[in-house]
């Protein structure tokens, strides 16, 4: 959420942390902004022009450059992900978000269960917001169609080559309910 604040320009986070935008220099003399948890030399009330907030899956919040090139994901796209994720029990601490032209699925790396969390009196939300993610599964866009990949954890790690192509719809409802199971790393 982007305000106002102090006459400089504020991004509240997820987690409810308030950054604000600034304009320094690099060594060699160029300009760069950034962001700051407190208002300092350098403060900006206005973005500049091309450039926008950007936040990651663990809050943490940057300023980028707007690429007009990037495929964008339909925000219906991303819900039909986060709904599947929904329905089943396993995967509710689980986020799916559009990066860099994919439709990525994050699991927490390590959550209070529900059980641990009501203990020392934190929500299971709570609990939640608090998680660092890492990424497991995305749908490329391909076409009218999207592919699957899904991480590796042998050698370097990192994506799979593409496994499926397919309409998006059948492969959340292939792909999704498998996340967090050993089933995962079966499907073909």
């Amino acid at each position: 959420m982007v305000a106002r604040s102090s006459g400089a320009l504020a991004y509240v986070n997820r987690r409810g942390d308030t950054y604000y935008l600034h304009e320094g220099t690099t060594r060699t003399g160029k300009p760069r902004l950034f962001v700051a948890k407190t208002v300092g030399p350098g403060a900006l009330a206005a973005m500049p022009a091309g450039f926008e907030f950007c936040e990651s899956v663990n809050a943490v919040v940057s300023v980028r450059r707007i690429d007009l090139g990037a495929p964008t994901i339909p925000p219906a796209d991303v819900e039909l992900v986060a709904s599947e994720l929904a329905r089943h029990r396993h995967l509710r601490t689980h986020r799916a978000d559009a990066v860099k032209g994919a439709l990525v699925v994050f699991e927490p790396e390590a959550t209070l269960s529900t059980d641990v969390a009501m203990c020392f009196g934190v929500s299971h939300e709570r609990a939640a917001l608090l998680s660092r993610y890492t990424p497991v599964v995305k749908f490329v866009p391909a076409g009218a169609e999207y592919d699957v990949h899904r991480m590796t954890y042998s050698g370097h790690g990192g994506w799979s080559r593409a496994i499926e192509r397919g309409p998006l719809a059948k492969l959340v409802r292939k792909w999704v309910p498998a996340i967090g199971t050993d089933k995962l790393f079966d499907l073909r």
